[in-house]
């Protein structure tokens, strides 16, 4: 995935948020990258990074909307 474009989709304020969208993803078999996980712990606001390659953006934005977690989306179309 090193090689593949990545693109930000979400930002989630808290750790356990991010886990359960990690999780969702993951049982969809879509790779992504997870940044600054424990950022909002030290710094409020910061939030943790959710990216995905490209050609999964779509698909990703789609299951986080059905799984209720639209709010931390940063693509609002």
């Amino acid at each position: 995935m090193e090689s593949e474009k990545l693109v930000d989709i979400a930002v989630f304020t808290f750790p356990i948020q991010a886990g359960v969208v990690e999780s969702i993803l993951s049982s969809e078999n879509i790779q992504f990258v997870l940044n600054n996980q424990n950022g909002s712990i030290i710094a409020p606001g910061s939030g943790a990074r959710l990216s995905v390659k490209n050609e999964d953006k779509e698909r990703a934005i789609h299951i986080i909307r059905e799984a209720g977690f639209e709010y931390y989306l940063l693509d609002a179309e």
